[in-house]
């Protein structure tokens, strides 16, 4: 893989993995509240929670919908730089069609 794609790549990853330990952690402790203080009577804070929760759950399902996106880019820009180079261009990719 080109250096200079790994590194455009990176920061995302590293936002996903971000992410998803954030709603790691969240799930964790609303799983822990809910079992012990939330479990008495204090409705509001687990609803706070919950939709938390599910926003961060939403969040990381477009991250990764976007690294997939990212992903199918990444290596369709290597098979376009992989063929230009078996042509003799040197990474040049082919003139559009406008």
């Amino acid at each position: 893989m080109d250096p200079a794609i790994a590194d455009a790549i990176g920061p995302v990853f590293a936002l996903v993995g971000i992410g998803s330990m954030i709603l790691i952690g969240m799930k964790m402790r609303y799983t822990h509240l809910r079992h012990t203080k939330f479990a008495k009577g204090a409705g509001p804070e687990v609803e706070q929670l919950a939709d938390a929760v599910d926003s961060l759950r939403d969040e990381v399902r477009e991250l990764r919908e976007g690294m997939v996106d990212l992903h199918e880019r990444v290596e369709f820009a290597e098979r376009m730089l992989t063929r230009g180079r078996a042509e003799g261009e040197r990474g040049a990719l082919p003139e559009g069609g406008n």
